[in-house]
């Protein structure tokens, strides 16, 4: 089996198989270095470099490609393939009369908080990067975003819910009232308040059909999504006419939900949600149908965004429904070279890397990095380059990122922190497949209009 079909089926990399992929991935000019995970794309062949030619431009980006979060990874390298095809990344940044050649550094988080961390130091420290980018889940972006924060790194973050990415940062604040402005940090994504917003139509949908009991059962982790969620989702879900029938926070890696799973049957909740690992998700909701609970329609955020985690559970997973933030219909083009999100996806699949994969959107953190380094006068000043990503408005394959006012009118209730930009999510659910065994559909664009709906909604049981 080649090292691409081992990614397609869903095994976890091994180191030497990783090695040999990001090889391939980046072709003569990669080197890999070390046993860490880190790649360096170099932009060595710089086409018509001459005496305008200077130091180039540093990109890092720290993400998880190992671990138990590996699925929010499994596009990036892909990703970073197309982007060194651009003609932008390709042949250097024009700034000022002088061109730029570009490094990219991929840094595997290997899904641990306390990794990340140190990797934004190193990259910082010791490979003096012009830019950060991090991604996929608080556990990797939080700890990046301190470090940038505190030692003056421009950074772009993305698929980390808003709300714990600004208390991360800020403490203190109100994520009601987010007045704070990050100085070098800034952020595209959706936040804990659009994922209610996006599972509240597909419960009243599937309430009006079955005239279910109105009960949501919550399991919410004791991390930084967990709290995050368990201080936005009760008054929504509330607002809805819904009863919160909400656990005690449980710890990551927590194997038995036997009491949880308990309390939930009792309380006659006809519907579920959570935001766990996706390894706790797998036990909790293994657990769950062996012990008699079949919620009426399980709507799950963190988990099976992408397809290797879904395929992973099989067939337990039939019309479990969650969000996503980017789907192939989606009318958005590249900043870069005009390919559309159906290009994109198409392109994806035809390399043999299976099912579209949502996290494309990560497309998106190379055109923030391009939009602001050509209005700035040098590139390697931070204080310069964290204002011009700061002054960001473009319309990208991840849909409009305008870092200015925040998005396009999606922030209800709550009103986005300075320096965020809101992607919203539409309703999708994994259904029985034709061409993958598992195949992600679009049942409710609410939030996102813009997304094409692609089947009806189902209960994940009746």
């Amino acid at each position: 089996m080649s090292d691409q079909n081992v990614r397609s089926a869903g095994f976890r990399l091994t180191e030497d198989i990783s090695r040999r992929g990001l090889l391939r991935a980046f072709g003569a000019g990669a080197a890999v270095v070390g046993a860490g995970g880190l790649l360096e794309a170099c932009g060595s062949s710089i086409k018509g470099a001459s005496s305008t030619t200077t130091k180039g431009i540093t990109l890092g980006w720290i993400h998880p490609l190992t671990g138990d979060l590996a699925g929010f990874g499994a596009a990036d390298l892909w990703l970073i393939s197309k982007i060194k095809q651009t003609s932008q990344y390709k042949n250097g940044f024009k700034i000022g009369g002088k061109t730029y050649p570009i490094t990219i550094k991929s840094y595997d988080s290997q899904s641990s908080v306390t990794r990340a961390g140190d990797l934004a130091r190193t990259a910082i420290l010791s490979d003096n990067v012009d830019m950060l980018f991090a991604t996929s889940t608080p556990e990797t972006v939080n700890a990046v975003a301190s470090q940038a924060e505190s030692l003056g790194t421009p950074l772009v973050c993305a698929n980390c819910p808003w709300e714990s990415w600004y208390l991360n940062l800020f403490p203190k604040g109100n994520p009601t009232n987010a007045t704070e402005k990050a100085k070098y940090v800034i952020l595209y994504f959706l936040g804990a308040e659009h994922l209610a917003e996006c599972f509240v139509p597909m419960w009243n949908r599937i309430h009006t059909q079955l005239h279910t009991d109105k009960v949501v059962a919550a399991a919410f982790p004791n991390d930084s999504d967990g709290n995050a969620f368990r201080g936005v989702f009760p008054p929504l879900v509330k607002a809805a006419g819904y009863t919160f029938d909400m656990s005690s926070a449980y710890p990551d890696g927590t194997t038995n939900y036997t009491s949880m799973i308990s309390q939930f049957k009792a309380d006659k909740a006809d519907f579920f949600t959570n935001v766990p690992l996706p390894p706790d998700f797998a036990a909790m909701w293994k657990q769950s149908l062996q012990e008699g609970f079949r919620p009426k329609l399980a709507t799950v955020a963190k988990v099976l965004l992408f397809p290797t985690d879904a395929y992973a559970m099989g067939s337990e997973v039939y019309n479990v429904a969650t969000d996503t933030w980017w789907v192939p219909t989606l009318p958005w083009t590249s900043t870069l070279t005009g390919e559309t999100c159906a290009q994109m996806a198409a392109e994806y699949e035809s390399s043999g890397l299976g099912q579209w994969n949502a996290n494309i959107s990560n497309y998106s953190l190379f055109e923030i990095a391009y939009s602001a380094f050509k209005t700035v006068s040098d590139p390697h000043d931070h204080d310069e380059v964290a204002a011009a990503i700061h002054n960001v408005n473009i319309d990208a394959l991840a849909g409009p990122l305008d870092f200015v006012t925040g998005g396009s009118g999606w922030i209800k209730p709550f009103g986005p922190a300075p320096g965020v930009a809101i992607t919203p999510p539409a309703g999708v659910q994994w259904q029985k497949g034709v061409k993958y065994q598992l195949e992600m559909q679009v049942v409710d664009n609410t939030l996102l209009p813009a997304a094409k709906i692609t089947a009806d909604l189902l209960p994940t049981n009746t």
